[in-house]
């Protein structure tokens, strides 16, 4: 079947779709389950993405030499393979820092330490020459393999990605029918309850918010490879701004939350306004990036003035319940 008309941009746009829809599932488990505020999620994608770039090897367009340089005794596909899972740990060890740092905050302490992280990591990026390429960013961060065109390698690279975020969905579907994530949920809900209780809500957030920031490192390093070329304009609150909205417009609480939230932002803006609205090609460049933050942000204004729950509302705990115990 022929692929013609599915063009390069389209491809990019769908796979920006899944990524945001992965993202929002890992916050929908930090915010919508256990109740940890994530203002940063940004910095942890981009501690992933920049990880999985000086790892890897890329290089600094600039002329500048990385001060790391591992010299892999095999070639792809396995070096980008070993650089993803590191990618995947320095973020998981960034998630595990920040949460045992934010774990005796309150909702308005967390937004904030996230906050500062990504910060951080934006910081980092843009003044460490010898790490990150400062300004002139990394690049040559091709695919792993070739299997032909552009396109067809970054078709597959999609379908990568679509089955990692389909894995992360299924693991968060499960985690709302587990004991776990009962407890994770009774610790959002009451915290001080479910440690009177006897349960251990700091440990338990602990190792939630560590997996669920390696998945967004993850995820990071995936889109690392699908863009070829790292810079610090890349890790904007846009990001952060992008999942945190679609989650709240779909439904926090609820799985498929994120799903209908970024089908209803990333995916309106990303490819039916971009690449198929008939404005002029200037209006792209400069008028539309304004605009999209402005209806994100009036968006999500309206959702918490009229619909706080989200479209899906709150999750059906009742239902929930009778088909775990199967009444």
């Amino acid at each position: 079947m022929s692929t013609d008309w599915l063009s390069s941009a389209l491809v990019f746009g769908l796979f920006e779709v899944v990524m945001y829809i992965g993202m929002g599932f890992l916050l929908h488990m930090q915010l919508g389950l256990a109740g940890i505020g994530n203002f940063g999620v940004v910095g942890f994608w981009g501690l992933g993405m920049y990880a999985y770039g000086i790892i890897y090897g890329g290089h600094a367009p600039s002329g500048t030499d990385l001060i790391i340089d591992i010299p892999w005794p095999f070639g792809d596909p396995w070096q980008a393979i070993a650089s993803v899972i590191l990618a995947t740990l320095v973020a998981g060890l960034g998630g595990l820092l920040i949460g045992w740092i934010i774990s005796g905050m309150d909702l308005d302490g967390q937004l904030v330490g996230t906050f500062g992280f990504a910060a951080i990591v934006f910081l980092l990026a843009r003044s460490q020459k010898g790490l990150t390429g400062s300004e002139g960013g990394i690049g040559g961060l091709d695919f792993p393999y070739d299997i032909g065109s552009e396109k067809a390698n970054a078709m597959l690279w999609l379908l990568v990605a679509s089955a990692i975020v389909i894995a992360i969905g299924y693991y968060t579907w499960r985690v709302h029918r587990s004991p776990y994530g009962r407890l994770l949920i009774a610790t959002g809900q009451n915290e001080p309850l479910a440690r009177s209780l006897g349960k251990p809500s700091n440990l338990t957030k602990l190792w939630m918010f560590t997996v669920t920031s390696a998945g967004m490192g993850l995820l990071g390093a995936m889109f690392a490879v699908i863009v070829h070329f790292l810079t610090p304009l890349k890790l904007g609150v846009d990001v952060t701004l992008a999942v945190i909205v679609a989650l709240i417009l779909g439904g926090a609480a609820r799985v498929w939350g994120p799903v209908i939230g970024v089908l209803l932002t990333v995916g309106l803006f990303e490819i039916v306004v971009q690449l198929y609205a008939p404005f002029p090609d200037s209006w792209y460049r400069q008028a539309m990036p304004v605009v999209k933050q402005i209806i994100y942000g009036m968006s999500l204004i309206v959702v918490l003035m009229y619909r706080p729950l989200g479209i899906l509302g709150d999750m059906r705990r009742d239902k929930l319940m009778r088909s775990i115990h199967g009444d």
